[in-house]
């Protein structure tokens, strides 16, 4: 992920793929990856170049080399160290659209050394694959990249912004980290679950309905997917269908009014999606709206 983006292409899904920086210093990087199902190498393009941090647009599963496959979808953040080495298999029919943000070596350790100082000195200093994503942070992330795509960054602004998201990302990962490790068949069970409430993100589904899909009992979703998430399930279908109206409010053909967007991601109502924008994201969707168009 080191490439000049050319001046053909943009950060809106398209059929090619796109492996590309939109700014960049000797300290940080902004860009955009898009890697669509039928690309050839789609289960291996190569290692990371440097230390990322990496923002999920779409669904995918993830394998870091040596460790076990996870789900990387737009409630998560997935972390790589530079020179690593991982492959990636089919979770949504878009394939793998997401946005990253690189640091240099030095950078990546003072970072990390903030929260632990060991890890901080190895050869791979960030210590993980994946972190929770807030729905703040994803919109951090999202306002820094249109600001980049269109020129509007300079580089003392772009530095500091990028620096900020990955030490949010680190301390998200750290602070998941605290919570009682689970199980690979409790771990499973909740992915399976992330995979359903991404499908049916904005469908009026019950715990009963989610769990019958999966082939668990509601009570046990509950209790597992808390355990191993640190979220409710309708925290976390909330916090999907927030990004889904996000993805429609950056789409310049997208022209339909905010009641309809409310809708089509599950809220109940324009007032709905104003209330739970309000309290996730200290914002308003039509200030949005214009900030992300």
């Amino acid at each position: 992920m080191h490439a000049a983006l050319p001046s053909h292409c943009s950060a809106e899904p398209s059929d090619a793929f796109v492996d590309a920086s939109v700014f960049e210093t000797p300290n940080v990087a902004i860009g955009v990856f898009r890697c669509p199902p039928r690309y050839e190498s789609f289960r291996d393009t190569g290692p990371i170049q440097r230390h990322i941090v990496v923002f999920p647009r779409t669904a995918v599963w993830i394998r870091h080399e040596g460790s076990r496959t996870f789900l990387a979808d737009p409630s998560v953040t997935t972390i790589y160290n530079a020179a690593q080495c991982y492959e990636r298999f089919v979770a949504s029919p878009d394939g793998d659209r997401c946005d990253w943000f690189a640091v240099s070596d030095d950078l990546a350790r003072e970072i990390v050394r903030a929260f632990d100082a060991r890890a901080a000195e190895t050869s791979e200093p960030f210590r993980f694959a994946w972190a929770p994503s807030s729905a703040g942070l994803y919109l951090r992330q999202r306002l820094l990249l249109r600001r980049a795509l269109a020129g509007d960054l300079d580089r003392l602004g772009a530095e500091e912004a990028a620096i900020g998201i990955v030490a949010s990302v680190m301390a998200l990962a750290y602070r998941a980290s605290t919570r009682a490790q689970c199980s690979a068949r409790h771990r499973e069970l909740a992915d399976a679950a992330r995979v359903e409430l991404l499908r049916s993100a904005s469908a009026n589904h019950s715990v009963h309905d989610i769990a019958h899909a999966i082939g668990t009992s509601a009570f046990h979703l509950c209790r597992v997917f808390r355990s191993c998430t640190g979220r409710t399930l309708h925290q976390h279908r909330m916090e999907l269908r927030l990004r889904l109206v996000l993805e429609q409010m950056e789409d310049a053909r997208n022209a339909r009014n905010l009641s309809a967007l409310a809708h089509d991601a599950g809220f109940s109502s324009h007032a709905h999606l104003v209330r739970a924008m309000r309290q996730h994201l200290d914002a308003v969707p039509s200030n949005l709206r214009r900030l992300l168009a």
